[in-house]
């Protein structure tokens, strides 16, 4: 069957908000200063030496956030579209996660990959997700992350996650935002492999639209995602919310944090054990302990980095 004749697998979360103003210089996002982002920092995480890749509807090359920062030219997997954004919401994820302005971006040192797998339309199928991923994989991104809902099981993709994953990269995916509706998390964040993100707001308190989780393992983490500003194609801001704004600034967090670590001359830590760490080193919200709201908590840039000179705990 021709694409133009069955639904897309995947889509852009619904309810995504945006804000429909352009900023012609960068604003501050409330993100950072909730997160402690600047303590990690201050520990040497600041992505450098890290390839983030951002599978979604594709790139702008000449926003000056990403002037000098690519690792590779942006790919399309999108029959008939070239790379470049014409939606939006992939260049405002790519902005989130390694922006170089650091009010922006979180790991603004960090190197880029831009694999536009959803059209401009904002939705693609399983087989253009599929050769995205691995295409980033293979170019060797560090850190996936993937802010894209929708898609049904697929044994191909889960045993692609379950390879990428033990060779080191570590994926990052949506919840969701169907709350509302009674909707959970959705693939791929559901694939075990994939750490799934969860949204907060500026207090603290999980996005009206955040998908919860299955159970109180589904959820990795939760991070800022409402009235987030990023990049726009053709230059300046826009603002938006969803889960897929909170699912690039963990992207970037994680990319910082093993910055960090190899600076601090410790080993870049595999995707299981940055789940077991989120466990110990959140800040706890809702109930006590993981919850299906938020994961372990809020992502915490200055208990991550305490970690550099605490043992962090093993896997089960």
């Amino acid at each position: 069957m021709s694409d133009e004749n069955r639904l897309p697998d995947y889509r852009i979360p619904d309810d995504l908000v945006v804000s429909g103003l352009r900023e012609a210089t960068a604003p501050g996002n409330w993100g950072m200063a909730a997160c402690k982002i600047a303590d990690l920092r201050a520990a040497g995480g600041d992505g450098e030496g890290e390839v983030v890749a951002v599978c979604d509807t594709g790139a702008d090359p000449a926003h000056i956030e990403f002037a000098g920062r690519w690792h590779a030219a942006p790919m399309s997997f999108v029959p008939g579209e070239s790379a470049q954004d014409g939606h939006g919401h992939g260049c405002h994820c790519l902005g989130t996660a390694a922006g170089k302005t650091p009010g922006i971006g979180v790991a603004f040192k960090a190197k880029l990959l831009a694999g536009k797998c959803l059209s401009d339309q904002g939705s693609g199928y399983d087989e253009w997700i599929y050769q995205a991923v691995e295409w980033a994989w293979k170019a060797g991104a560090t850190v996936i992350s993937l802010s894209i809902g929708g898609g049904g099981y697929s044994q191909k993709m889960d045993d692609l996650f379950d390879r990428i994953t033990a060779a080191g990269t570590i994926i990052v995916a949506a919840s969701g935002n169907e709350r509302a509706g009674g909707g959970q998390t959705t693939y791929p964040g559901r694939y075990p492999a994939a750490l799934a993100v969860a949204a907060v707001d500026s207090n603290g308190k999980f996005a009206s639209f955040s998908n919860p989780g299955q159970t109180v393992d589904t959820l990795a983490i939760a991070a800022p995602g409402v009235g987030i500003w990023s990049a726009m194609p053709g230059g300046g801001y826009q603002q938006m919310s969803g889960t897929s704004m909170a699912t690039p600034f963990v992207a970037g967090v994680i990319a910082a944090y093993q910055s960090a670590r190899v600076k601090a001359g410790l080993p870049r830590m595999p995707g299981t054990l940055i789940r077991q760490t989120f466990r110990g080193y959140a800040i706890d919200a809702g109930a006590v302990g993981p919850d299906r709201d938020y994961g372990a908590g809020l992502i915490s840039g200055a208990a991550l980095a305490r970690t550099l000179t605490v043992v962090p705990p093993v896997a089960a």
